[in-house]
This record gives structure tokens, sequence and C-alpha cells, in this order.
């Protein structure tokens, strides 16, 4: 799994590449549809998603009534902890859904965009999240992720949330690995070492 914690990537609404960027990726022994399929069923989330296990889609205008699927331009609130003690939730839109591609070398995208609304303009703080599955030809996928901030108040976030963002993006990439190989004994794992640390916190704030 690559690491890489400070290295700015472009995304296609900030091509510049931003301030900073968590990233992390994975080879994944599964098909670019299996995985997409994972991204965009929100209703998954919980299974397998130790960092955002919470997905709730608020709007879909491309849609006649609201589901679980990520579609073209849904918004949704994402939920989950950036530490053990530090819960977020952040309101989001899809910019980019590709359908699966197939076939080497090709790559599938699915993105979504921080929606600050009238309160954090992008100016002030502006962020995309990318996802990437390049299909290997063999009966695998690499897996790519990362999210890149950029506006003013993107130091802040860096100097606050940078080294626990990392960690969340390693989180992501390998709980979705289990989860599409169907490992169920690394899943359990996760989710049993998420809960034993929530405890340790709530009996530290019980002293």
């Amino acid at each position: 799994m690559t690491q890489v914690q400070d290295h700015p990537r472009p995304t296609p609404l900030i091509p510049e590449g931003g301030l900073f960027s968590p990233y992390a990726s994975a080879i994944i022994r599964a098909s670019p549809s299996r995985i997409h399929s994972i991204i965009i069923d929100t209703s998954s989330y919980p299974k397998w998603n130790t960092f955002v296990p919470n997905a709730t889609i608020t709007k879909q205008p491309n849609k006649p009534a609201i589901d679980s699927q990520l579609a073209m331009d849904t918004h949704m609130t994402l939920k989950g902890h950036m530490t053990e003690s530090m819960p977020f939730a952040s309101k989001e839109i899809v910019s980019m859904l590709d359908e699966p591609k197939t076939g080497k070398g090709a790559v599938t995208r699915i993105c979504w965009k921080f929606h600050g609304g009238m309160l954090l303009p992008g100016m002030v703080m502006k962020a995309e999240r990318v996802n990437e599955i390049e299909d290997l030809g063999d009966g695998t996928c690499e897996y790519r992720t990362w999210e890149t901030f950029g506006g003013m108040t993107a130091h802040v976030v860096r100097w606050k949330y940078g080294k626990a963002l990392q960690e969340r993006f390693e989180d992501w990439v390998r709980d979705l690995k289990a989860y599409a190989e169907g490992d169920e004994e690394t899943l359990k794992a996760r989710k049993e070492e998420v809960k034993e640390q929530n405890t340790v916190v709530a009996s530290t704030r019980l002293r």
C-alpha cells in the first residue's frame, strides 16, 4: 500500500494540485465493476468502511427518487471519525462518475467535491476526492484514492488533520480491499479494532 501525505495531486476541479493530498492505493483482487459497485453503493458503507460508515444522500437531481446509489450531482453528507475522539460530517457533491471500464490499463474515476455553501466558498476552502480503478488485465485492479485540498483554510486543515487524514485514507483502502476480496477475517478485525479504540475514548471521558 502506497503512503504519501503531502504531495499535491491534481483533480478534475483542482488541476493545479492544491496544497496537499492524502493518498493511498492497493492492488485488489476484484474486477473494476465490483470495486465500482461498492464505492457507489452508500448502503454498503457500514459493512466495510471504518472511516466513513455513514453516507446520507440528501439530493439527487438526476433521479426521480433518492436511493443509496451515487449518481452525477448527488448531494451527500459523509459522517465518520477523523480520530477516535473527533467525529466529522462533510457535505459533498458527486463531480465525476464513470461507468466501469475494462481492459488492461483502462481507468475508471469516481469523484466528489466538498460543498461548503455560502459559509465556505471555494476561495476559502476547496477539496475534491478522487477514486481511480485501473484494470491491470489479470483479474486484479490498482485502486488509488486521494483528496486534494486548496483555498485559504487548507493550511489549517493540513496542520490540524494532515496526519489523521493520511491514516484514515489508508484505512479506507485497506477496508475496501478486504470487502471487495471477501476477506471477512480482516473486516472483523478492523471493526473490533475501531470498537476497542472507541471504548478507550469513552472510558477516558468518564474519568
